[in-house]
């Protein structure tokens, strides 16, 4: 085996190590521009070159990556709810040492949270939930369905709510969870204060696990 043979041979590894390498963080800069994009504007808004520039790649990188806008918009929603999902899981192995209605309230505390830290979601939610169309049945048929499921179990049992009045309370907790992030910017104008903020975050929780349970 001759020296350039072998020299060449170490070389292909690290040539794979950088094609790979480009080829995540092309995906990475894609997902990131199209996040709030497709949150905040909307699937129909926006164009695969609209994503393109914001992400700052090539023309063709979109469709090369992910196959089309559709695919992106799946890998986002996957992306933005298996964070919730995982979170979720670890709320759910805790509030099995508390007692039935702490369990209620930590779950109440939890989307809270996470809907401050991640307002995308709702916006997302907010974009997709007004119309009948291949994309609300992806989020509700693969991510929504099975989360709120899980949580039913706690929450309707606790309250003794019917399937129909666990629906409202749902669409209420969910709503005042996230709306005050979601509008960060009307919030600051009109009241003077950053609603992301750790005390704003813990005020509104307590808040709400007052409303909903009854406490306060």
């Amino acid at each position: 085996m001759t020296k350039n043979t072998i020299k060449n041979e170490s070389a292909a590894p690290k040539r794979s190590r950088r094609i790979q390498e480009r080829t995540e963080t092309a995906r990475t800069d894609l997902m990131n521009a199209a996040t709030p994009m497709f949150a905040e504007q909307g699937f129909d808004a926006i164009s695969a070159r609209d994503i393109e520039t914001a992400a700052k790649v090539n023309r063709g990188m979109l469709a090369y990556h992910f196959g089309g806008k559709d695919e992106l918009w799946k890998a986002v929603a996957d992306n933005i709810f298996k964070a919730l999902n995982v979170a979720l899981e670890q709320r759910l192995v805790i509030i099995k040492e508390v007692s039935k209605r702490e369990s209620v309230a930590l779950l109440i505390r939890f989307h809270v949270r996470y809907y401050a830290e991640h307002p995308e979601l709702s916006r997302l939610m907010s974009q997709e939930a007004r119309q009948d169309s291949w994309r609300i049945h992806y989020l509700t048929d693969i991510h929504v369905r099975p989360s709120v499921t899980k949580i039913k179990k706690y929450i309707a049992k606790e309250l003794k709510l019917t399937d129909q009045q666990f629906a409202h309370w749902y669409y209420i907790m969910v709503s005042a969870s996230a709306t005050i992030f979601s509008f960060e910017s009307e919030c600051k104008m009109l009241f003077g204060f950053n609603p992301i903020s750790e005390e704003s975050i813990i005020r509104h929780a307590e808040m709400l696990v007052g409303m909903l349970l009854k406490e306060g």
